[in-house]
């Protein structure tokens, strides 16, 4: 079966470079064949189309060789910038097209840094915008400022008023808190906000945004400065001039790219991840002070419609129900669950909403679970800590404790209010989860080594009630 999530036939996505026109998004992106670890890069870009994020048409290869880069269309003409890394060093490149499909590449315009203002190692991922302010172009690449230490990862900035000389100026943002340079960047203007995102795989390894006010800063850090958590990376956005969309890969844990896979791990759910894996989008909402959450395509999220039969059984215990399809459990020092009779779909969507107690300590969804209850991923609301977490089947297990230093898998920021009700989305596609919590935040993950299982609600040490659980399924495609 095909998988849901977009992905080629024996490869991978790598880097997305989103463009919009007439009615379709037309997503190039790094194809990552891994027989050959270098991001996909000597395969280069390929194309594909889609107005839904659920049905996608494949064009194919364009025939550029490169990396991460940008379109944007002047006067009728197509211009794209990426990068290349022959010897170990990095250039931007430009190259042009009427279709978007075959390109001119245009090699005297290919540029490195001048390593005055710029280090020479890091010079990728170039992305271009029209500066109405200044009247000229800007362009912004993944770099490293000069400095003393090595934390001096940051948003290179140039300027240009024909797209070919580019003239170096200050770097837009360097905070020196990475130690790698900030990759894929990316820029837009929402209202009276701007907002610069990039990733990185160093201290910590996610997509950040930041915002401000001004072109020139200072740039804002939100509380929350990230969309998803490790499983979502090199993401980069377009809109369709009513939406935002913000597109990244979730990462697979097939083929141990890095090499440091655990020596005697059973099955792959421990694996480190690999780069690249299968396309995720995730729609860009804007908060009134200004703040960015994420939710789920509306398009993603219809094609899921098919209402599939849920039957309970009590397995810990009592478990009452107060109204129709609501289920209610007081528990304030014990864990209790229940689980279905039947498995859970391959692939399926799980909405629920959850109302806990103020005291309540962990509430949430166990997946593919058995009866003993400790086989199974457990998705939990901790309203203590204001986060949701992921956890696997060893953590449940003594060996947990053996092999992690670190108490959970995943987990993201989230305030959780006790007594209201907190909405829980999660789409399932063989290996894949991505969860959506509130319509704000996101945890994209994989799930490897328990294919079949059920669904189970549990509450630990507290109270909660369950309502409108419903597990659904794509409908014809």
């Amino acid at each position: 079966m095909k998988e849901f999530f977009y992905r080629p036939e024996n490869a991978w996505v790598g880097d997305v470079i989103p463009y919009y026109e007439d009615g379709e998004f037309k997503l190039f992106y790094l194809h990552g064949w891994r027989e050959n670890y270098r991001e996909g890069l000597d395969r280069g870009w390929y194309l594909i189309g889609t107005k839904d994020f659920v049905n996608y048409r494949e064009d194919g290869a364009s025939k550029i060789e490169g990396g991460t880069g940008h379109i944007l269309k002047v006067d009728n003409v197509y211009h794209m910038f990426y990068c290349v890394f022959p010897d170990g060093k990095q250039f931007a490149c430009h190259a042009v097209s009427k279709d978007l499909r075959t390109w001119e590449l245009i090699p005297e315009d290919t540029f490195g840094p001048d390593g005055e203002i710029y280090e020479l190692a890091d010079w990728r991922d170039p992305f271009v915008f029209w500066n109405e302010e200044e009247g000229q172009y800007g362009m912004l690449l993944a770099a490293m400022a000069k400095g003393p230490s090595n934390r001096k990862g940051c948003v290179a900035r140039l300027t240009s008023r024909d797209l070919k000389k580019w003239t170096d100026r200050e770097p837009l943002y360097a905070p020196n808190i990475h130690v790698g340079a900030h990759e894929c960047p990316d820029l837009f203007r929402i209202g009276d906000w701007w907002y610069l995102v990039y990733s990185n795989y160093t201290d910590r390894f996610a997509t950040f945004y930041r915002m401000s006010r001004s072109l020139n800063g200072p740039w804002i850090t939100p509380k929350v400065d990230t969309f998803d958590g490790r499983a979502f990376y090199a993401a980069k956005s377009v809109s369709d001039g009513r939406k935002r969309y913000l597109f990244g890969w979730n990462p697979t844990k097939n083929d141990d790219l890095f090499g440091w896979n655990p020596p005697k791990a059973k099955g792959k759910d421990y694996n480190t991840w690999d780069w690249g894996g299968n396309l995720v989008v995730h729609e860009i909402i804007q908060r009134p002070d200004g703040t960015l959450a994420v939710k789920v395509p509306d398009s993603v999220n219809a094609a899921f419609a098919v209402d599939q039969p849920l039957h309970w059984e009590s397995i810990a215990g009592t478990w009452t129900s107060p109204a129709p399809d609501e289920y209610a459990c007081e528990s304030p020092y014990a864990f209790t669950a229940r689980l279905t009779e039947e498995d859970l779909p391959d692939r399926c969507k799980l909405s629920l909403e959850i109302r806990f107690s103020e005291h309540t300590q962990g509430t949430g969804v166990m997946l593919r679970t058995g009866v003993g209850l400790d086989e199974a991923y457990y998705v939990t609301l901790e309203p203590q800590r204001h986060r949701v977490t992921f956890r696997g089947p060893i953590m449940q297990s003594e060996d947990g404790g053996k092999t992690f230093p670190y108490e959970v898998e995943l987990e993201r920021p989230i305030e959780l209010l006790p007594d209201r009700s907190h909405l829980l989305q999660l789409f399932i596609d063989g290996s894949i989860c991505e969860i959506y919590i509130n319509g704000e935040a996101a945890m994209s993950t994989r799930m490897y080594d328990i294919e079949r299982g059920k669904l189970g609600l549990f509450v630990s040490q507290g109270d909660a009630i369950f309502k409108c659980v419903k597990i659904e399924t794509v409908g014809c495609r």
